[in-house]
This record gives C-alpha cells, structure tokens and sequence, in this order.
C-alpha cells in the first residue's frame, strides 16, 4: 500500500522524501497549522498500513482523512482519497504484487520479558523508570538483557538479547540499522549517538534536562539511514561512540577523514545539521570506553566539554 498512499499523498502537495517498509517519510503538511510557519526538515512519518501520521518537529498526529480535511479544507476530498484507496487496493488484490516476506516481531513474546532485576539496574547504575520507560526488559530464562528494536514511528521491529559477548537478534533478518534506540521518544533540539542502548539509558539516568535526547546506533557502524534520521529530527548532534579502535574509526570515517571505502574519495557524511556536530571527549577519562563506565560527574562534566573535532 506505501507506493499508493505515498502517490495520494504526493498528489496533495506533500513532500515525500522516502519509504521505508510501511512508513512514508516527509515534510510535514501541516506544520504551519502548529508552529505558524512551513515546516524545513523531514520529521513528519506516516504509516502506510494504518494511515496514521505523526511529525516529531511539531506535535501534528492524527489519520489519513484529518490530514486531507487540513491540507484541502474540502470534505469532497476525503471522499476522492478513499475511493482511489479502495480501488488502488481491490487492483492490488486482483493483481497482488511479489514483495519480499517481511519479518515480524512477537509482541506476546516480548510482553512475557520481566522489568531488570534490581541487580542489574544497581551494577550499572541504571534508573528503573528510565529502563521501564525505554522498553528494556530481560529475560530470566535465557539471562539476557532485552533492548527493543522500534521505528521512528514506535512500531515494534524486533529485539535485541545480550550477555556479556553474548547477543541474539530476533527475528531473524532484523535489520536494526534503519533505526535508532530511543528515537522515537527522542525530544530536543540536541541528539547524543551512542553506541549502546544502555548507554541511553544510563545518560537520561543521569541527565534530566530536555534539551538532549541520546539514541543509539546498536553498535559501532552508522547508517545512512540512521544519519537520515539523525538529520530529520535535530538541529545539532553530539557524536559519543566508544572509545576503542571501532568507535575512532567510524568517527573518523563520518567526518570525512577516512575514505567509505578502499579507492574511494573520503567524504563527511555528517552536514545538514543547522547548529552543526561536536564530538565527546575522552581525554579526562581514557580508562573509559563509554558512558556506562562512567561515573555520574564524569558524564555531566563530560557535557561541557564537547569538542567541535574529534579529540
């Protein structure tokens, strides 16, 4: 249904930039309804299976025919949507395209996945509601923390378990680089990229403001779908990966100082931001490889002393 809608919505003047799976990406339609002025980045995502839309710039949520009725102010237009809706859908049923089989996450399995035990929660040092509040669960049989794979949306894509070195993702085939831990709830002007989940939540158990959200990669490597959305949602982002070998590296090759690839050009993937990048500095605690080694003073002192290069 995503190329339809995204037709329907594109014929309405909407600004589509890309489709992933079941979302539509785009700038937001009614922008100037909420904020008094067009909106100028891509934060506002609909979903293409159930026509529910949301802009995470300013707020605007709602369904297909409430959008429609405040971009044309015209009831007949609704009308016109459905119809072209509903037989775009009887063609397809007639007709039904080879897609790819898509995997889907369990949401019974993972609702079957206990709060983290006090244990854990006091051995790194991370606040309970904050844990509850970002989805991590854990799971008592196989002893594995359960961090959820979710899309800018909030649909649940999948999870992910780990032990130590230990790590499984389920489903099968969960392609967590076209997302990033903790964005859909993500507020602020100033976005922090880490590496690990729990490296979110240690930062917002430590941080209370609002003026920083922390997401994370799921691990060393950068997408571009994920500076996509590093992009959509904030004015300035503050680069943190680990400090080890991996962390250096990718750093490294998304400000342009290595090359994405062998023979090829280096290229700085990170622009697009209005208040720019800074980098976390690990100079005053080099024994620490990220935030979850860190002490509390050392992660709020670590906030003012960003770096706009890499250390």
């Amino acid at each position: 249904m995503s190329e339809d809608l995204a037709t329907v919505l594109e014929g309405l003047g909407v600004d589509i930039k890309r489709q992933s799976g079941d979302e539509i990406n785009g700038r937001c339609p009614v922008h100037h309804l909420y904020k008094g002025r067009a909106s100028e980045r891509y934060s506002w995502y609909m979903n293409s299976e159930t026509g529910l839309f949301h802009c995470f710039t300013c707020g605007a949520r709602g369904n297909l025919p409430i959008l429609v009725s405040q971009i044309t102010n015209d009831p007949h237009a609704i009308r016109d949507v459905h119809k072209y809706l509903i037989s775009s859908g009887l063609d397809r049923l007639e007709n039904p395209p080879e897609e790819e089989e898509e995997v889907e996450a369990d949401w019974t399995e993972y609702a079957g996945f206990e709060p983290l035990p006090p244990r854990l929660l006091e051995s790194r040092e991370l606040d309970a509601d904050v844990a509850t509040r970002m989805g991590v669960r854990y799971d008592r049989k196989e002893k594995l923390i359960i961090t959820p794979v979710v899309s800018a949306m909030g649909k649940l894509m999948g999870w992910q378990g780990k032990r130590r070195s230990f790590f499984m993702n389920k489903p099968t085939g969960l392609k967590k680089s076209e997302t990033l831990f903790g964005y859909s709830t993500a507020q602020g002007e100033t976005g922090l990229l880490v590496e690990s989940p729990l490296d979110v939540v240690r930062f917002h158990s430590v941080y209370t403001g609002t003026g920083i959200s922390a997401v994370s990669s799921f691990g060393a490597s950068v997408s571009k779908d994920q500076i996509w959305m590093l992009r959509d949602k904030f004015d300035r982002v503050i680069l943190a990966l680990d400090n080890d070998a991996a962390g250096v590296l990718e750093s490294r090759r998304l400000r342009g100082t290595l090359p994405l690839k062998r023979g090829q050009p280096s290229r700085n993937l990170l622009t697009g931001f209005r208040r720019g990048i800074r980098w976390w500095d690990y100079t005053a605690t080099p024994e620490a490889k990220d935030m979850g080694e860190m002490t509390d003073d050392q992660i709020l002192a670590g906030l003012e002393s960003i770096t706009v290069e890499i250390p």
